[in-house]
């Protein structure tokens, strides 16, 4: 997270981020066969589309606390 940025912003750059994992992770999981170089990619894949979902879900329930205020 970027000093300055809103937490409208950083959520958008996460879920950017979570969506460009999960189109490469979607890819690699339909493929027949997967190398050992793919498989490791895939569960690094997974733990950061995580990373981004739980910002996202951090940052949500900030917005919302905001709301309440």
């Amino acid at each position: 997270m970027e000093k300055g940025e809103s937490k409208e912003e950083i959520y958008n750059r996460a879920k950017n981020q979570h969506a460009t994992l999960d189109r490469r992770l979607n890819m690699l999981l339909h493929k027949p066969y997967l190398t050992e170089e793919e498989e490791t990619e895939v569960k690094v894949l997974k733990k950061k589309k995580l990373y981004f979902k739980d910002i996202m879900e951090r940052v949500n329930e900030e917005l919302k606390k905001g709301e309440k205020d």
